[in-house]
């Protein structure tokens, strides 16, 4: 049983911004005070949330370049390194973090360690960048899930994908608030539940908390106009001075571009997050655009006048979060609108009622966060299996082959995915399972840079035509089966999809049927059981997960040789069976015969082919027009675990093989096998390569040129999507023109405008 005390905090904190870092830092503090053992979740967001795709054609591309490159021009962020550096010191003295997070089994990996979860304030929330992990979908139903203060940011959620995505992830939660009365309407009217509207945390503090807690940082002793501005509107900055000319200060400006280092009364030394309060506690007034700009002048009682920085009715207008700290504090004459004088802003505020309002607030904020804390989670009744605090799964068998009362067997999921099931009745709790998944333990995984690349391309041209690339699995798995040894592959059964075999010594048929590549995911069986029994050296060949739950599995056995090959993904089994309907529709193959050659070598490498056939009839198209192709390569239909692999950079592998893509071998036609190699016994297997093809090695660099190294976010419409793909009266050749043609044809106009990128990159660097 865990302490209760102990509590994981999550909210924004990487980003160099003065609220974001003010913001955690004071819901950390105000924990603590309460008692709670605090660890900030160590996680750095990459990327954006992937929306449905809608293709506008290559102008909107060119124009959409065009535009990023002149943003990026006239708003470069300012941060020197001395500013940094201010940043880093002040997060690492006033929060301690979590372990790292990256993947999906990292975070899952805290509930094992911590029974309370609060997301924090910021616009964590905000439906245009919507991001999973900050409404928790890693945090178990046993664990106490608590949001303080998450700003929805936004008046209104208009993607339909991410309104039905925060619905379910926000009715997990024990305790829900957000920091807008219009973010709790609109998490209100998705849950069907209470919110409650508090304060943003840096609120809960006193400014007398907060004057200890910045300590010595030091202000100008002048008198002074403090601009903290996130905007570039020419008529606010325009009226800042004018501000400043009629109270007759001098225009103090906290630079946030490199643009605002020409504007007068800029300052030079560095800002970091105390000396931003410290700048705003000794100002005389106040000019902002920021929410917590507006925050800290309230919390220390400064004159000041904020502008709307978004445009009104706009869907991405971030002003409500203003209008509501103002309404909250009866300030709404301190918005700077056209039609309110500059004398009316400069008036000296009256802060008795401010400050009552605010009191009020942080004390039924604060016993808000009381209570939140003090409520109890669902019961901890699941056994110690897989289940335990853990979501994911990829379909590799090991659970199922190590369990020692057969409590566990492969199922096709709800959305087409081999997961593993587990009969509650038998399971004894031993644990075994959770030590062989490789989702749960991959600690022996090598980073790729460590290994040393090499391309391969087999002498043998028939073997070379019934291969992918260049041949390299097919040479290895020969070698070793002529050798004595058993190999684990994959096998495409027609009519069945792909299944695992175990090939025995010497049995040049069963290894014949484990060559080229499998675009779905493959049925274990009994295969990798047997491959657990058999008497003699072993190679499995697989994905990296397969490949990480085999070396699990086989412990210290050093008569077993691993092989993974670079994956993007597994798609849904549906998508399988919709394709194998639209088969049959379309040109009348057999559904029970249906023989898929997904890389056909006849009509090209590089161009690739998908070859289909019953016996009788016949089909054959290219990756650009097959709706199959199209849609795995589209990656929006892969399972959950593949978004979250933590193999992309890494391998358990002896040795990793690839397509060997890039402009190295871009006049090869038959193909050409990268191969990167981990360990010594990866070593040996190349130096045996050598005797039956070219071996060259390579520069690491085509391999992060190359190769995918990061997970691709997973697509907010993705349940839509598998919900469509399972049902059998819907047509694949509509979903691929919905879904993934839009993205074909975005990547095909990007590639043609390659030289404007080229050409933005260079004016960048001279501005």
């Amino acid at each position: 049983m865990l302490p209760k005390d102990k509590v994981a905090l999550s909210t924004w904190f990487s980003y160099h911004n003065y609220g974001t870092a003010l913001q955690v830092t004071a819901l950390y503090h105000v924990l603590s005070r309460l008692g709670k053992e605090v660890d900030v979740v160590n996680y750095v967001p990459v990327g954006n949330c992937v929306k449905r795709p809608v293709y506008k054609g290559s102008a909107s591309v060119y124009g959409e370049l065009c535009n990023k490159a002149l943003n990026k021009l006239q708003s470069r962020v300012y941060a020197p390194d001395s500013r940094e550096k201010l940043f880093d010191e002040f997060l690492d003295e006033q929060l301690t973090f979590t372990t790292k997070c990256i993947t999906l089994s990292d975070f899952e990996k805290l509930n094992d360690d911590y029974s309370t979860f609060v997301c924090g304030s910021d616009q964590i929330w905000n439906p245009t960048g919507h991001n999973p992990r900050y409404f928790f979908d890693y945090v178990s139903k046993n664990r106490l899930k608590v949001a303080y203060a998450p700003s929805v940011g936004c008046p209104r959620i208009e993607d339909g994908d991410v309104a039905r995505r925060m619905k379910k992830l926000c009715g997990r939660f024990d305790a829900l608030s957000t920091r807008e009365e219009s973010g709790s309407k609109i998490v209100s009217e998705l849950t069907g539940r209470d919110v409650e509207t508090v304060i943003d945390p840096t609120l809960l503090m006193s400014s007398s908390d907060w004057n200890s807690l910045t300590g010595e940082a030091v202000a100008p002793s002048e008198p002074y106009l403090l601009a903290y501005m996130l905007g570039y509107n020419k008529d606010h900055w325009k009226r800042v001075y004018e501000l400043a000319s009629l109270l007759d200060l001098p225009v103090r400006v906290i630079p946030v571009f490199k643009r605002d280092l020409k504007r007068k009364g800029c300052i030079t030394d560095p800002v970091g997050p105390s000396e931003f309060v410290s700048l705003i506690a000794n100002a005389n007034y106040v000019c902002t655009d920021s929410f917590h700009g507006v925050a800290f002048s309230i919390n220390l009682n400064r004159d000041f006048c904020v502008f709307e920085r978004f445009k009104r009715g706009t869907s991405g207008s971030q002003n409500s979060r203003i209008y509501n700290i103002l309404e909250k504090m009866g300030l709404q004459a301190r918005l700077a609108l056209d039609d309110v004088s500059n004398e009316e802003l400069v008036s000296k505020i009256e802060w008795t009622n401010p400050n009552t309002l605010l009191l009020a607030q942080r004390e039924n904020s604060l016993n808000w966060l009381k209570d939140a804390l003090a409520l109890e989670p669902a019961a901890d009744d699941v056994k110690n299996s897989i289940k335990k605090n853990r979501s994911l799964c990829c379909g590799c068998g090991a659970c199922e082959a190590v369990c020692p009362v057969d409590a566990i067997s492969m199922k096709l999921d709800e959305e087409g995915f081999w997961r593993a099931s587990i009969n509650e009745d038998k399971c004894i709790s031993c644990g075994k399972c959770r030590k062989v998944c490789p989702l749960i333990h991959h600690e022996s995984a090598l980073p790729v840079e460590q290994g040393k690349l090499y391309s391969f391309k087999t002498q043998d041209e028939g073997q070379l035509m019934r291969s992918s690339s260049g041949g390299a699995g097919a040479t290895i798995a020969a070698a070793a089966s002529s050798g004595g040894a058993y190999v684990l592959g994959c096998a495409f059964e027609d009519g069945c999809g792909a299944v695992g075999k175990l090939v025995s010594p010497g049995d040049s048929e069963g290894l014949s049927s484990l060559a080229g590549s499998k675009y779905t995911q493959e049925e274990v069986r009994d295969e990798l059981k047997r491959a657990v029994d058999c008497d003699g050296p072993l190679f499995v060949f697989g994905t990296p997960c397969q490949i990480q739950a085999a070396r699990n599995l086989f412990g210290g056995r050093d008569d077993v040789t691993y092989i993974d090959f670079v994956c993007h993904g597994v798609p849904s089994r549906h998508l399988l069976n919709r394709y194998a309907d639209w088969l049959n529709h379309c040109f009348g193959l057999d559904q029970q015969k249906l023989h898929i050659d997904f890389r056909y070598k006849p009509r090209g490498w590089r161009e690739r082919y998908i070859y289909t056939s019953d016996g009788s009839s016949e089909s054959c198209r290219s990756q650009h027009e097959d709706p199959y192709f199209l849609l795995f390569e589209a990656g929006q239909c892969y399972g959950q675990s593949c978004y979250e692999c933590p193999w992309r950079a890494t391998s358990a592998a002896d040795l990793r093989m690839a397509d060997y893509w890039g402009p190295r071998f871009s006049k090869d036609k038959t193909g050409v096998s990268m191969l990167l190699v981990s360990t010594e016994r990866g070593e040996k297997i190349l130096a045996d390569l050598g005797q039956a093809g070219a071996v060259s090695e390579q520069p690491f660099s085509d391999y992060i040129k190359c190769q995918q190294t990061k997970n691709f976010r997973m697509p907010v419409f993705r349940d839509a999507l598998i919900d469509t793909l399972s049902d059998p009266s819907s047509n694949i050749q509509d979903m691929s023109d919905q879904f993934a043609m839009p993205v074909a044809q975005e990547r095909k106009a990007m590639r043609r405008l390659n030289p404007l990128k080229g050409i933005a990159k260079k004016i960048l660097k001279r501005g």
